[in-house]
């Protein structure tokens, strides 16, 4: 007997018990303890909701996609567990450490292998033992969360438009309390369709994908690269690499960590000692960096942009301009928000008067959100503010 969720984004969302018994897994259980937009709170303090919601809705909104169409019932079942799990390799803070966890370990938050095929012998229900009592392709399910997989849903979960998308962009509006994240999504499902085994958008799609790529557009700026959320993850990334590496085998310890939840690792660095400490201390008591220097990347030199797209670069400029500021480098951060090209969304397909075009080429709209967004990348120097004055004096005489 199927069993009902109330989630305030979609309503009712309807769970059979391949569902129930993936959502009971110690590993999605974990995800109740994942803030879904990390340090946001503390610019939006509703913005608590987790990981656990969000793949709770988006396994809703491939449901729907899924009664549209016509689907084996293996790949059915496949694309449905694909899209529950695919967020369970998010380490605490969702993407915050993740940049620190790769660069350690290799793993972003879709390597999931070792949790689909890891056997334990303890008592608790894990995610590779439901798929072996269902009976579901480990491959297959791994291809949908990379967007790697065969045929016309190959990408429905990772690409150009896709079900994550469409439910973070509303939950995340929703929670923080802007309201940016006006996305039609069930117009938006109604103008997907397939043609020569390719998701394309119809012409009745086109406007809700305008709406999806506006709504993007805007809650990039104002939420997800707000300067304040920046400067707290950065503090606490740069907590968690000196913790790394002050232990014997950062590699095996970054794997230790990205298995925690936000709480654990709070508690980690509250008992550690130093450097580490101190910056969680601060977070937590909201007495964070300050901007010394924040301007756009594209004001700058364009041979200075294609040096800070270098990490090492961005190093050793840091450690320049401590020198010169006279603080140790651990309290001086420099943000370069990488321009990300166009947005990835207006590469989807279209398909209108008998003819499949990029969404770029189909709107006006899409093809100046996609330039403006380009163009919106910041660089950000921060540090405490007894030192602000002489951080953007080293800083203007650096850059």
């Amino acid at each position: 007997m199927n069993r009902v969720i109330r989630d305030p984004i979609h309503g009712y969302i309807e769970i059979d018990e391949l569902i129930t018994a993936l959502l009971d897994t110690v590993e999605m259980q974990r995800l109740h303890r994942i803030k879904q937009l990390g340090f946001s709170y503390l610019v939006y303090p509703g913005a608590n909701h987790t990981r656990f919601e969000h793949s709770l809705g988006t396994y809703h909104l491939i449901n729907l996609i899924l009664n549209r169409f016509t689907v084996r019932w293996e790949e059915e079942q496949e694309l449905r567990v694909a899209a529950l799990i695919h967020d369970v390799g998010h380490g605490p803070y969702s993407h915050v450490i993740e940049p620190v966890i790769m660069k350690y370990t290799g793993k972003c938050h879709e390597d999931i292998e070792d949790m689909l095929y890891r056997h334990t012998s303890d008592e608790s229900s894990h995610i590779a033992d439901v798929i072996d009592e269902y009976h579901l392709n480990r491959h297959e399910i791994m291809d949908y969360i990379k967007g790697e997989g065969k045929g016309a849903f190959s990408r429905i979960l990772n690409g150009e438009i896709d079900v994550d998308k469409m439910d973070y962009l509303v939950r995340d509006s929703y929670y923080t309390g802007v309201a940016y994240g006006v996305v039609d999504n069930m117009r938006l499902i109604q103008g997907l369709d397939f043609i020569e085994d390719q998701m394309v958008i119809t012409e009745k799609g086109i406007l809700p994908a305008e709406y999806l790529l506006f709504s993007r557009f805007l809650m990039y700026p104002t939420v997800y690269n707000h300067h304040t959320t920046r400067i707290a993850q950065l503090m606490f990334a740069r907590a968690v690499e000196y913790l790394i590496e002050s232990s014997q085998s950062p590699r095996d310890y970054a794997l230790t960590l990205r298995k925690m939840d936000d709480s654990e690792i709070d508690t980690t660095l509250r008992n550690a000692k130093g450097y580490p400490k101190e910056m969680i201390t601060c977070i937590n008591e909201r007495r964070l960096f300050k901007r010394a220097f924040y301007t756009r990347v594209s004001s700058l030199d364009e041979h200075l942009v294609e040096e800070l797209s270098d990490d090492a670069r961005i190093k050793e400029l840091e450690l320049e301009i401590s020198k010169r500021a006279g603080l140790d480098v651990g309290y001086l951060i420099m943000d370069c928000q990488r321009s990300m090209g166009e947005l990835e969304e207006s590469e989807a397909r279209v398909f209108i008067q008998n003819e499949i075009i990029r969404l770029s080429e189909a709107s006006e709209l899409v093809k100046m959100l996609s330039k403006a967004f380009k163009e919106s990348c910041m660089i950000g120097v921060y540090t405490p503010a007894k030192y602000r004055d002489a951080v953007r004096r080293a800083v203007e005489a650096v850059l």
